[in-house]
């Protein structure tokens, strides 16, 4: 395993220094080398000789007033009278300040100028890099010239040992792996789950025909009739009817005794007649 280990640093180390050499070979001495070497010192320069106190209020002041500060450089020459345009767009002097920023606490103080890479020049651009030596990284400065001299593009990056390179590479390949394998955990789990929403959806449609088979609740019985009035209160009512009678047939009589005759019934006459009348 240790010995695979060393082969594929040897080989990464290879491949690095390849290509650095097929950069280095890309490069040429530039007629205005000189030039280009004097800018990127004094841009450094400027940048290193302020604080972060100071960089982070030049980009808010920068951000917060970009539109007349991108007028002002497009119209540089005619304001000033000198007839000569400022060294960046507005874009680039931006992005000059925010690069180093970004990386301020890569870089730690300033040393000195390390190495001037030099220039490719490409389609009418001409890219210059140089290379500034910092306490904890050095710092590749590379500017992006077009054909009128003016800044169009800056990067201000750390540069890393392979060291620190591979080892980059490799937290950020088992962050990548751990995230996926974190996913494919909860992915199966989810999986899983499904098996049990059967038996759930079956045990609810048993309840659900548990509840339907239930037998409904008994009809109220029917209000039981009131009972007959006693015999013997009708019979009361017959004999105080009869008496009523009696007298009334007696008055009717001219005597004042019952004693010649007996009501025995009592018969209720039909009333056709008188509604006939």
């Amino acid at each position: 395993m240790r010995r695979n280990m060393k082969k594929i640093i040897s080989l990464l180390t290879m491949l690095v220094c390849v290509m650095s050499l097929a950069g280095c070979a890309a490069r040429e001495k530039l007629p205005k080398e000189e030039m280009y070497q004097t800018k990127s010192d004094q841009y450094v320069k400027m940048l290193t000789s302020m604080s972060e106190e100071e960089l982070n209020e030049q980009i808010a002041g920068l951000e917060e007033n970009f539109e007349d500060f991108e007028q002002e450089v497009a119209l540089y020459p005619y304001i000033s009278g000198a007839g000569q345009k400022f060294d960046f767009t507005a874009d680039a002097y931006l992005s000059l300040f925010k690069s180093y920023a970004s990386n301020l606490d890569e870089f730690g103080a300033y040393v000195g100028v390390k190495e001037y890479e030099g220039g490719v020049e490409k389609d009418g651009e001409v890219t210059y890099d140089v290379v500034y030596e910092f306490e904890k990284h050095d710092m590749r400065l590379s500017l992006v010239y077009n054909s009128h001299d003016i800044v169009t593009t800056v990067t201000a990056d750390p540069i890393y040992s392979t060291g620190e390179i591979l080892q980059k590479a490799g937290m950020n390949t088992l962050l990548g792996m751990g995230v996926v394998f974190t996913v494919l955990i909860l992915i199966s789990l989810i999986i899983s789950c499904f098996n049990f929403i059967p038996a759930i959806e079956k045990k609810f449609s048993k309840k659900k025909a548990v509840e339907k088979k239930a037998p409904t609740p008994a009809a109220a019985p029917a209000s039981v009739p009131a009972p007959a009035a006693p015999v013997e209160e009708a019979v009361t009512d017959d004999l105080e009817l009869v008496a009523v009678i009696t007298a009334a047939v007696a008055a009717s009589m001219g005597s004042t005794s019952t004693d010649g005759f007996v009501v025995r019934s009592i018969k209720r006459k039909s009333s056709q007649k008188w509604k006939r009348a």
